[in-house]
């Protein structure tokens, strides 16, 4: 597990030790806290290829480079 700041958002990158919930065992997940509280999660292992958590990692950190409109102020700042 690592866990990441990216875009004024903290990330937990995980590797799925279980098969339940979102994507399969194995595969990389990220969970993200949104500005309401509420957490998200997203599969890296589908979206982004991500085989290792250290992968996962850096795709979360591109991620947030390539979409700085992305941010603890909303999904989308300044009504974009």
């Amino acid at each position: 597990m690592a866990k990441v700041t990216a875009g004024g958002l903290s990330h937990k990158v995980t590797q799925k030790k279980v098969d339940k919930g979102v994507g399969d065992k194995g595969d990389i997940i990220v969970q993200q806290t949104g500005k309401n509280g509420k957490a998200q999660k997203m599969n890296l292992t589908k979206l982004a290829g991500s085989k290792t958590v250290k992968q996962g990692v850096k795709e979360t950190k591109d991620y947030h480079k390539k979409h700085p409109e992305i941010s603890k102020e909303g999904r989308r700042k300044n009504g974009k």
